[in-house]
């Protein structure tokens, strides 16, 4: 660490300031129960002294660098100030960017470039402004009646320049707004015409569409009446399908079903009218091996009336349901379930 330099840098940071790196890094200074504006001048030295001493947090405090120079709108960083070359660090201090800023974030970098850059600017610096130390160069800026003279000619400059830009930019678009409003007052014109014939064109739609409405009208009045006729013819078409549906049903309902022994009961008797299929005992034999039975979906056995050798004699598909009834009871209780679905 160079001492001398590091005490030059700290001699030109500005009271407001030094006081607030102090409090910042809680750095106490012996004598002094709180450094202010009325006894920082006269403890320069004893604070000089306490910052050297805890030169790592001055090095921290410099490598985190966050700053707005006073002419400028954008924030720089301990490396943005690294980053540049040495005529462009004099337009950083021009700019607003105090000294001890710049020489604080290239001397606190671990690299020595950084370092040969700090000690190359500072001979730039003083020979710029013909002084003999940094103190010097902060003096003379300080006395200034509105801050740094170079750096006010410079915005003045930029001012100007920017003025020229301005005048230039205002006389583009004046000329453009010109040519807009000339074609504006074109367009107009145009349109006001279009619009003339329009309007003629649709007073001779509108006499056009009383005619089409009137026809229109007569065609509706025809379809409502053939919509009538319409709906009157399919209800009639449904109610007659609707009846022939059930009466196809009550066919269907028992023709898939064959009942193999005969009860010989009213029940059965009506149904057989409806498509059910009943064998008497003494003819399963002739049919327990044709394709007669093996028609059917369901084959109803009545065990009360089926002797159990009629019952082994029946050759039935794999397909087919059988259902085994015990006594007429069960019998008649599934006609009736399968008639009231």
């Amino acid at each position: 660490m160079d001492k001398e330099i590091w005490k030059e840098i700290i001699g030109i940071i500005p009271d407001t300031e030094l006081i607030v790196i102090i409090k910042n890094l809680n750095i106490k200074i012996k004598g002094f129960r709180e450094l202010n504006a009325k006894n920082i001048s006269t403890s320069k030295k004893i604070v000089t002294v306490q910052l050297i001493n805890n030169f790592e947090k001055i090095i921290k405090y410099y490598n985190k660098l966050n700053i707005k120079p006073l002419n400028s709108d954008k924030q720089i960083s301990s490396e943005d100030i690294r980053g540049v070359g040495k005529e462009k660090l004099i337009t950083l201090y021009e700019d607003g960017l105090n000294l001890h800023f710049i020489f604080g974030a290239l001397l606190s970098s671990e690299k020595t470039e950084h370092h040969n850059i700090a000690k190359d600017f500072k001979v730039l610096i003083l020979n710029k402004y013909k002084k003999n130390n940094l103190a010097d160069i902060e003096m003379s800026n300080a006395n200034e009646p509105s801050g740094n003279a170079q750096n006010f000619k410079v915005n003045v400059k930029k001012i100007e320049k920017k003025l020229d830009e301005y005048k230039k930019k205002n006389q583009a678009i004046t000329k453009e707004l010109n040519t807009l409003s000339k074609k504006y007052k074109e367009d107009i014109r145009v349109l006001t015409e279009s619009n003339n014939v329009l309007k003629k064109e649709l007073k001779i739609e509108k006499e056009k569409s009383k005619k089409s409405e009137k026809k229109i009208l007569e065609i509706n009045s025809e379809l409502l009446l053939y919509n009538k006729q319409l709906k009157e013819a399919q209800e009639l078409l449904s109610n007659t399908n609707e009846v022939a549906s059930s009466i196809e049903e009550a066919q269907n309902l028992f023709s898939e079903i064959l009942i193999l022994g005969d009860p010989q009961n009213e029940i059965t008797d009506n149904l057989k009218k409806k498509g059910l299929n009943v064998v008497n005992t003494r003819d399963i034999l002739q049919i327990s091996n044709t394709d007669f039975i093996k028609s059917f979906r369901e084959i109803w056995i009545l065990s009360f009336l089926v002797p159990a050798q009629y019952k082994r004699s029946i050759k039935i598909k794999k397909n087919q349901s059988i259902n085994d009834f015990k006594d007429f009871k069960v019998l008649r209780e599934e006609l009736e379930r399968r008639m009231n679905k």
